[in-house]
């Protein structure tokens, strides 16, 4: 008789390794979602935004302008894409 191997499942993970979840902000878990998913990463790669024009202004605050209008990024609800710390250089 010819045994079948079942294929592998991986572990489930335990909720403990999430507990980290729970410190995050609201914007940072989405942040998370985003840089994760896959029509993201296409739509930013696609895009290619560059570095925004910074505007200093009176009270020291730095105004980041766009060059252009993003039509990907504001797809996403978004002005412009970000780039993920991994991929800064």
């Amino acid at each position: 008789m010819v045994e079948i191997e079942s294929p592998s499942v991986p572990e489930t993970p335990h909720l403990d390794d999430y507990d980290h979840v729970r410190l995050l902000t609201r914007s940072r878990v989405a942040w998370e979602y985003l840089r994760r998913n896959p029509d993201y990463r296409r739509d930013w790669r696609v895009s290619a935004p560059g570095r925004p024009q910074a505007i200093p202004l009176i009270d020291g605050t730095l105004l980041l302008r766009a060059r252009r209008r993003y039509r990907r990024a504001e797809a996403w609800g978004l002005c412009i894409f970000r780039r993920s710390r991994s991929e800064c250089a």
